[in-house]
């Protein structure tokens, strides 16, 4: 059972989201200490709602998520300021909230777990609050974890030719081939892709350029997209979705022309091979389905987060 705590009055007016929101994120997926996919989501934690009001208020520099006239806070007692600019997520947030039933189950904020990580992650590092930093991450440790999956990426593993008779192949070259070429493009180095007909087994590994290349992109992002595309490479298993929702959704200049595809096609790269083997041998109830529910709701959420209204 979760056990909530409310400041007295006159001792302070917000909700405590240090337990509040680190619990609310721990049923929701928040990633702590280090920098994870999902998280608990398959858990059978639950909190009870308490609140009975929830407001969104607009103040000169944000908006800010109220429960009962108290303002929200992060895990690590950051106000959940949300930019004017993203005024969008803020609304979406507040959906997100008045949406909720009596009992809040592990999937129900997955925009509040991504919103509290991107601010305390940008606090924490801003600041160089090395206490801060162990429950959140270090940025360039979070950046090196990330270039990882550019060596195991979804999108360059290639399924054996006869594979499902062919069709599995044909559709990866059909699908992936553009979007590698674009990536190419956009970070300015060749990716190195595994063959299974060719390469069997063995590993596969960027080259020393190309990871260079990778993390200058990486290190130009700002924290809401870096948590953006955290959250979307750790539930794809895939860098190149994370580049793809980020070059769709961001307006810091990320964009490119031919990487800027739907959200729902996204999904559908990411998840192509499991696509034939559903329509091979049939879906396992439970399972494929609610995997992918969780696929596409981490993808919105995550678009939703780096998402900035132009000037």
């Amino acid at each position: 059972m979760l056990k909530l705590t409310r400041f007295p009055v006159g001792v302070a007016t917000r909700w405590s989201m240090r337990t509040l929101a680190t619990e609310v994120s721990q049923v929701s997926g928040h990633p702590q200490p280090q920098p994870s996919a999902t998280g608990s989501e398959g858990s059978n934690e639950t909190l009870k709602k308490f609140w009975t009001k929830v407001d969104l208020v607009k103040n000169d520099s944000s908006y800010e998520l109220q429960l009962d006239n108290k303002s929200l806070r992060t895990p690590l007692g950051n106000n959940l300021s949300i930019p004017l600019s993203r005024g969008v997520l803020a609304h979406m947030l507040l959906h997100e909230w008045s949406s909720l039933s009596g009992v809040i189950k592990t999937h129900s904020l997955p925009l509040t777990s991504l919103t509290s990580r991107a601010i305390d992650l940008k606090f924490a590092n801003e600041q160089n609050d090395e206490q801060a930093i162990t429950k959140v991450g270090k940025r360039s440790d979070i950046i090196e974890m990330l270039l990882r999956y550019l060596d195991t990426d979804t999108l360059l593993v290639f399924s054996p030719a006869k594979e499902y008779e062919g069709t599995l192949r044909k559709a990866q070259e059909d699908l992936y081939r553009p979007v590698i070429k674009s990536v190419e493009g956009l970070l300015g180095g060749q990716l190195s892709y595994l063959d299974s007909d060719r390469d069997g087994l063995r590993g596969n590994r960027q080259s020393d350029e190309t990871r260079a290349k990778a993390r200058e992109w990486l290190n130009a992002l700002s924290y809401w997209d870096l948590v953006a595309f955290e959250k979307v490479t750790l539930t794809t298993k895939s860098f190149i979705c994370g580049v793809l929702v980020v070059c769709s959704k961001s307006s810091h200049g990320l964009s490119h022309p031919q990487l800027n595809i739907s959200l729902e096609e996204i999904a559908h790269l990411a998840s192509l091979e499991i696509v034939y083997q559903t329509e091979r041998w049939g879906e396992v109830e439970d399972t494929h389905d609610v995997d992918y529910q969780d696929l596409r709701r981490n993808i919105n959420s995550a678009a939703m987060l780096c998402y900035e209204e132009r000037a």
